[in-house]
């Protein structure tokens, strides 16, 4: 019997009165097995490699540069305009996130829009500072005699449109939709409908309430189906509609970040649930810093002690709301409405989330056939009308989104529609690729996968691995037989500050020319000079090196020494090359024993492109015995070279 102690659909379940379903699939369980490594965007017919974004070689030379002989690398300039569009940079606001971390919650939800929402629970919940979500069966509203006509209780008066009106402005409630008639969605036969609702039906129950509920002026987005009966279908259609589903018969507390579309919950009947049992509810929430849903129907000053009349007494709600006002005012809990427990917010870092663009503005595939543009209206609210297909093929197939900016430190939410329809073996899996600020893959993590037919909105977290990590992208991965079903609506939200961590010490002095070449030292005083004439880097232009090709030896710029440890360091600068007839822009490191005696050097690079650009480099020492190093900029003889040199920094990540 699937049932508030069982989860097995496949039994008939006829035990809850009138009001229960002669069969619902009401809950849901799967095993999952081991994941598989995943494909990642850069490797899509392999496990991912590193590879560096700036060309290098490392050797031993003179000193005061390398042979001019060997063969030369042009810079790799880190230009953003390289990037395209497929990077989107992280918003200036703060992000708004609701619930972005685990935290105890409390919710009060009642069934069917009956008037004794209205005159017993709503004033016993705000004599206590809380409030409450009712789902309304919309075909109910206005039957205020009994016995009436609605078939989830035909012995109880319902609330009219004034009336859920003012549940939802006196009290603050949240008001919900509960379907248009009560009918069983998923089920036929027994205490439901005679013949089993057909998709189109099923979405009419869904839609036509909502609009009912919008003309007058409600705007429901939270639901409820009758008896907690649901399958794949009703699943779908409702999350074409509304923003969240809580079960009936799925029972238990919500762990953060919460499954949107089956939110499960704790049903309360006269005669099972005690009091002091709904406290340990409350209790457990706290513990476990998880969502507490409690659900109701007929609140009444003297409930049958039958639980298939699905009563509970007033008194015994007050006790309970007074024990949650409590903890409320402890701090250890929070009471919101349905909608409010949802994790949501804005802004959403992922661009064309909807695909209402199609697979466009930096998404891509590996397998156009298979992955593509669907229009049939197959996608998630608010804009179900487009979403991306996915069909299995004979190897992994494979979506990737745009590369997004992310902060290290910062946690962050991925939140997307999956509806895998169909699934003979394997699994959807999502992977996220991680690339560093020049966009080279750097690491990856494997998140989460799919591997049963099911329906969901399918929330995950993700940090950045390491402070080398300024983009991501989402890999979604589909890898099997028989797989066939629908992604839609792709969030990405920063659950906390974005502001990128401070820059780590400049090892280096002096690295902005600002007190001249004070520290630096050069062989020569024509073709390396301080200079004042604004050309050094745009964040600080005023003071730079000069650099000129115009003698008849190399010239060179030394940094001062700095103290090294095994291990790796990245260097940068700017450098802007005005005029260039023939050489080169060198870049060598010197390294010294710890008594400052010169024992190896490695050269980096030669910058020959006219423009300006970020230099990048890397840097580890040769060996132990390597205590200290100096950055060495050279420019070749008679080269005609016009280049300034400024905001050198030395770091180590």
């Amino acid at each position: 019997m699937c049932s508030r102690s069982s989860c097995n659909s496949s039994t008939t379940a006829a035990s809850r009165s009138s009001r229960s379903p002669g069969r619902s699939i009401c809950c849901r369980h799967h095993e999952r097995g081991s994941p598989v490594r995943p494909i990642v965007a850069d490797h899509p017919t392999g496990t991912p490699t590193r590879t560096e974004n700036h060309m290098s070689r490392t050797g031993t030379g003179s000193r005061l540069g390398a042979a001019r002989g060997r063969a030369r690398l042009a810079i790799i300039a880190l230009v953003s305009a390289a990037l395209g569009g497929a990077l989107l940079t992280p918003a200036l606001a703060h992000a708004v996130v609701d619930n972005p971390a685990p935290s105890a919650l409390v919710s009060f939800t009642f069934d069917d829009g009956k008037l004794n929402s209205l005159t017993e629970a709503a004033p016993t919940l705000e004599k206590h500072g809380l409030t409450g979500t009712n789902y309304v069966i919309t075909n109910c509203v206005g039957m205020t005699s009994v016995p009436n006509s609605c078939r989830a209780d035909s012995s109880a008066p319902y609330m009219t449109w004034a009336q859920i009106k003012q549940l939802n402005s006196q009290y603050g409630w949240e008001i919900g939709s509960h379907s248009v008639d009560h009918s069983c969605l998923a089920s036929a036969g027994g205490d439901c409908q005679a013949r089993k609702l057909t998709a189109a039906q099923v979405d009419a129950q869904l839609a036509d309430s909502r609009a009912a509920l919008a003309a007058q002026g409600i705007t429901a987005t939270a639901f409820a189906p009758p008896y907690g009966d649901y399958d794949q279908t009703v699943l779908a259609t409702t999350a074409k509609y509304y923003t969240s589903m809580r079960g009936f018969r799925d029972e238990g507390v919500n762990p953060w970040p919460f499954s949107d579309y089956l939110v499960t919950n704790v049903a309360v009947e006269e005669g099972t649930d005690t009091v002091a049992a709904l406290k340990e509810k409350v209790d457990e929430a706290i513990a476990t810093d998880s969502w507490v849903v409690f659900t109701f129907h007929d609140i009444v000053p003297s409930p049958s002690t039958v639980p298939e009349d699905y009563q509970y007494g007033t008194a015994k709600l007050d006790e309970l709301a007074a024990y949650v006002q409590t903890k409320v005012a402890e701090g250890r809990i929070r009471n919101v409405n349905a909608s409010q427990g949802i994790v949501t917010g804005t802004p959403n870092k992922m661009p064309n989330a909807t695909f209402n663009s199609g697979i466009a503005e930096g998404w891509r595939t590996d397998a156009p056939a298979t992955i593509t543009a669907d229009a049939g209206g197959n996608g998630s609210y608010p804009d179900p009308a487009r979403s991306v297909k996915f069909v299995s093929r004979a190897t992994p197939s494979h979506l990737f989104s745009p590369q997004v900016a992310v902060s290290p430190g910062t946690n962050y939410l991925y939140k997307t529609f999956l509806n895998v329809s169909a699934l003979t073996s394997g699994e959807v899996a999502f992977y996220v690729d991680e690339y560093d600020a020049a966009g080279t893959w750097i690491s990856g993590q494997y998140r989460k996968r799919e591997n049963s037919r099911w329906v969901e909105e399918l929330n995950f977290t993700y940090t950045p691995s390491s402070t080398l990590v300024a983009k991501a992208g989402l890999q979604v991965i589909v890898a099997g037989t028989g797989i066939r079903g629908y992604l839609d609506n792709v969030e990405l939200l920063a659950l906390g500050s974005e502001e990128p961590p401070p820059p780590p010490a400049n090892l280096v002095t002096n690295g902005t020319f600002d007190a001249g070449l004070g520290g630096w030292r050069s062989d020569t005083t024509t073709g390396v000079v301080a200079d004042a004439g604004g050309n050094g880097a745009p964040d600080n232009p005023v003071n730079s090196v000069k650099l000129q090709g115009t003698g008849t030896g190399d010239a060179h710029l030394l940094s001062p020494q700095v103290d090294v440890t095994p291990g790796t360091y990245n260097i940068s600068a700017y450098l802007d090359i005005r005029n260039r007839r023939s050489g080169e822009v060198g870049w060598y490191i010197d390294e010294y024993d710890a008594d400052g005696t010169w024992i190896s050097g490695q050269w980096k690079l030669a910058s020959t492109a006219v423009g300006d650009a970020t230099v990048d480099l890397t840097y580890s020492p040769s060996t132990t015995d390597v205590a200290r190093a100096s950055l060495q900029v050279y420019v070749t003889r008679e080269s005609g070279i016009l280049a300034y040199v400024d905001d050198v920094r030395w770091w180590q990540p």
